[in-house]
């Protein structure tokens, strides 16, 4: 579906008429945006016919599960950026069953950006891009400010939508850090491990992110103002924090884990301790039967009353217990 938005007498305007692109295209002082969303073979084909796009970044665009980057053409650059999307919900069962990549939803966004347009591409449905439409709606001026400052206020959003991801990211950790603390059971050693692995992709998605982020900033493209520059500057730094905090939680991650098995092994160190007792107190009646129990033709007390032996062998079971119990190993 193709959506042209623009000013026009001091309202925000939508048009899908694709011969309007070139006459667009002329008046470099008035900046639109266009905006394709599951676009045809034949929208595609408007990208290398009227921008003379090249047709590398119109193929990369073509298919979205692009490494994020950005590549600087003669008059205009090329860069993508993914939506993400995170379901940590362990509490259904249907839901605990989901792999890391089920739960790390990626939504791809490519741009395109010359001096007086920004063409966006996404084969689904994007919340920022719907947002950013409702706010031109709404307020004409965003406009007017120019189209770099539109791909601004994308890329802003995109990057602050990364923020309650790792709220989510640690409020799980919290609970997972209390359920190991209380009592480590066999369903943590798989949670924490498909954590590690959420956290893994989504820092395969933020960082590269990032570093096309911290390449705009530093290289003179066109279509960026330098009044505009200082805004992408605060994106990188967010994006910045965001793959840090990433790394955080990959390292308390490991951490949990070490956590867990650390639990696992006190726990058996414990049966152990007094599966041991238990064996410590039958060994002086095991002692008692095995000596008195063999066939010598000459043995002390053989004709000794059964409950004689039945108290002794008690009462050196109770005092071995107490010696256990005084030394405080059971």
């Amino acid at each position: 579906m193709l959506t042209i938005i623009r000013d026009e007498d001091g309202k925000t305007v939508h048009n899908s008429d694709p011969a309007l692109i070139p006459r667009l295209l002329l008046d470099r002082t008035k900046p639109f945006w266009l905006d394709l969303e599951s676009p045809s073979l034949e929208e595609f084909r408007l990208l290398t016919d009227i921008f003379q796009f090249h047709p590398i970044a119109v193929e990369d665009a073509m298919h979205p599960h692009q490494r994020a980057k950005l590549d600087e053409y003669d008059g205009y650059f090329f860069l993508t950026a993914d939506e993400i999307k995170l379901d940590l919900d362990l509490e259904c069962e249907a839901a605990a069953a989901k792999d890391a990549r089920d739960r790390v939803q990626m939504r791809q966004m490519s741009v395109f950006l010359g001096p007086n347009y920004l063409v966006t591409i996404h084969v689904e449905p994007i919340e920022v891009i719907r947002r950013m439409r409702e706010r031109c709606d709404r307020n004409h001026r965003l406009l007017e400010h120019g189209a770099d400052y539109l791909l601004y206020t994308l890329l802003d959003s995109l990057a602050d939508g990364y923020f309650p991801m790792l709220d989510t990211l640690g409020d799980t950790m919290d609970d997972l850090e209390d359920r190991i603390v209380a009592k480590s059971s066999d369903d943590i050693l798989e949670t924490i491990f498909l954590m590690k692995r959420v956290l893994n992709l989504l820092r395969k998605h933020v960082g590269p992110f990032r570093e096309a982020m911290q390449s705009l900033t530093s290289r003179d493209l066109c279509g960026i103002q330098d009044a505009t520059l200082p805004y992408f500057r605060d994106v990188a730094d967010h994006l910045f924090r965001v793959y840090e905090s990433l790394d955080n939680d990959r390292d308390i991650m490991s951490g949990m884990l070490d956590a867990h098995l650390t639990q696992v092994s006190n726990s058996m160190n414990r049966v152990m301790q007094k599966l041991s007792a238990v064996a410590t107190v039958f060994l002086p009646i095991t002692f008692v039967t095995g000596v008195f129990g063999m066939n010598f033709s000459k043995q002390p007390w053989v004709n000794t009353n059964f409950w004689f032996w039945a108290f002794v062998m008690l009462a050196m079971a109770v005092f071995t217990y107490w010696w256990v119990h005084r030394r405080r190993w059971v």
